[in-house]
C-alpha cells in the first residue's frame, strides 16, 4: 500500500470512529458533572465545567487523531 492509499485509508478510519471521539468525553464529563451536582447539591456548576472538559478533549482528541492527515510529513 502506498503513502496516498494510507492516508486515504487513515481518513476512512477516522471518519468511522469520529463519533465515539466526541460522544465519549460528553458522556464520562457531562455525567461525572452531572452526578457531581447531585452529590454536592450545586446545579449548573460541575455540569458546565463537565460540558467545557468534554468540549476540550473531544476537540483536542479530534485534532491529534486528524494531524496525521491534514500535515502532510
Amino acid at each position: 500500500m502506498d503513502k496516498k492509499e494510507s492516508k486515504t485509508w487513515s481518513a476512512y478510519q477516522l471518519a468511522m470512529n469520529l463519533g465515539f471521539m466526541i460522544v465519549t468525553p460528553i458522556l464520562v464529563f457531562g455525567v461525572g458533572g452531572v452526578i457531581l451536582d447531585r452529590k454536592f447539591t450545586s446545579f449548573p456548576l460541575f455540569t458546565f465545567i463537565g460540558f467545557l472538559l468534554a468540549m476540550t478533549s473531544g476537540l483536542l482528541v479530534v485534532y491529534l487523531k486528524t494531524k496525521d492527515i491534514i500535515i502532510k510529513k
